[in-house]
């Protein structure tokens, strides 16, 4: 019996204007990147990717997502991810931050990539409750979906 492999994509979405109206779950998403894979790769790439494709970890605050692949439709995903511009009514990008084989190095490097931006962030903040709740929403991982 052979193993199914898969894939985890870590991606930030960066919108082109500062704007809180990107509000993103994990549906929306997930129907966003199908629906672009079958434009750019038609129906074959449609089905190579369906099967084991799920947006496994979304946050709004951070704008970053882990999405879940089969290995052989990894190059289908990863290669549309920068061809996407428009999501929903507002522009962004796609930047691709780690592409992994398992779910906990994918887990390590979000931790870590969220530390760094929570340096970056707590200088600007002036209370102590204010540090609390974004330290708060920056670091939830839950991937119970």
């Amino acid at each position: 019996m052979v193993r199914i492999k898969n894939r985890y994509i870590a991606v930030q979405i960066v919108p082109y204007t500062p704007t809180q109206s990107l509000r993103l779950n994990d549906h929306s998403l997930a129907k966003i990147l199908l629906q672009n894979v079958e434009k750019y790769h038609g129906a074959y790439g449609l089905a190579v990717i369906e099967q084991g494709f799920r947006v496994k970890y979304i946050n709004d605050r951070t704008k970053i997502a882990i999405i879940r692949c089969l290995h052989r439709g990894q190059h289908f995903v990863s290669s549309i991810l920068p061809l996407i511009t428009l999501i929903g009514d507002v522009r962004a990008k796609f930047r691709t931050l780690y592409i992994g084989a398992t779910i906990i190095q994918c887990n390590k490097f979000i931790v870590k990539h969220q530390k760094q931006f929570l340096d970056r962030v707590m200088g600007q903040l002036n209370s102590a409750k204010e540090r609390q709740d974004l330290f708060k929403s920056v670091m939830e991982f839950d991937m119970d979906r």
